[in-house]
């Protein structure tokens, strides 16, 4: 018997392969990027300079000292990134340069455990398209080359990620821009009932997360249980270990574990809006450490608690465990 992926990303093997564009195609695109940029850049002055007339920059009351500052500076990145983000696309154009190639699309076979096969197919253009429509319904501003940092990723490992699919079964893709402030993607990630905090800060300023600053593209299984991955895949999830050996598998491999609190919020809202369904039931022994993310000394956890219709965001000692809660494999490209 053969088992088929039915998810957004799989389409007939018979268009597995992209075309390839042409090089007038691939600069006309550029050309339109570029133009695309002026109206972003734009808006983000007319926001700096109202919060400049308006006081954002200067210390509210009850500010750490130096957080107006630190506004003034994250606008003033956002700008420039922009400004030299256009000057790029700007060069290319001008040397007449030849426009290199993105595989869009591949497919690839993995083999299960008990031997039967499936194939998973890879389509980012598809893909690109699904998240910009689902950071558009959150309200979530994406930054203007968030798609071509993605493609440039999608092509600097787009072996590596083919080997994953094929070794570990991974069928599904998050697509994440860097950067997000963690309180914005608190609220534009909010499902049903909201948040149960559990020795985490309801503004989350206790918590800090590894790497992300950075745009990433994250390999998981689409698929509710955890139980459910080790027995597709004959992956450990490691159910029942505690908060220190979480931490030790994460900095042996922090690439292979979906780590962090951020990534953990879209992707449990990104499968509700897929599926109508969530992900990390502890009901069925699906919460999950995120070693990627602490508040103070302890380890973030998370976990979805039916009977209440929210998200548990949860910190536990290093020595805490629990039968329910594990680690979620993944594999994560910067």
């Amino acid at each position: 018997m053969t088992f088929e992926t039915v998810t957004n990303m799989t389409v007939s093997s018979d268009t597995s392969k992209k075309l390839e564009k042409s090089q007038a195609e691939l600069r006309a695109i550029l050309e339109q990027k570029l133009k695309s940029i002026k109206p972003a850049m734009e808006k983000g002055i007319k926001a700096y300079e109202k919060a400049l007339k308006e006081g954002v920059f200067e210390d509210q009351e009850s500010e750490p000292e130096g957080s107006g500052e630190r506004r003034k500076e994250t606008m003033q990145e956002k700008l420039i990134m922009l400004l030299d983000h256009a000057e790029k696309m700007k060069k290319q154009l001008e040397s007449k340069e030849i426009l290199s190639q993105v595989r869009g699309e591949f497919s690839t076979t993995y083999t299960h455990p008990d031997g039967t096969q499936e194939t998973i197919t890879l389509n980012l253009e598809q893909k690109l398209k699904e998240f910009s429509d689902f950071y558009q319904k959150t309200n979530l501003d994406l930054p203007t080359d968030f798609e071509d940092t993605i493609y440039e990723l999608w092509e600097k490992h787009q072996t590596v990620i083919e080997q994953s699919i094929e070794q570990n079964g991974f069928d599904d893709i998050l697509l994440i821009p860097g950067n997000i402030p963690l309180p914005e993607l608190v609220e534009k990630m909010k499902m049903e009932n909201g948040y149960f905090f559990y020795r985490v800060k309801e503004d989350f300023s206790d918590v800090t997360s590894q790497h992300v600053d950075k745009p990433r593209i994250i390999l998981y299984h689409k698929t509710e249980t955890l139980s459910e991955i080790s027995q597709k895949t004959g992956l450990d999830v490691h159910l029942n270990i505690t908060g220190t050996d979480a931490q030790k598998l994460y900095q042996a491999h922090p690439a292979n574990y979906l780590g962090t609190l951020e990534d953990t919020l879209i992707l449990e809202r990104k499968y509700l809006e897929d599926t109508r369904k969530h992900l990390s039931d502890y009901t069925k022994k699906s919460a999950q450490w995120l070693p990627g993310s602490k508040a103070g000394a302890r380890l973030v956890d998370s976990c979805w608690r039916p009977g209440n219709r929210e998200l548990v965001v949860g910190a536990d000692d290093l020595e805490g465990q629990d039968g329910n809660l594990g680690v979620r494999p993944s594999r994560c490209f910067f």
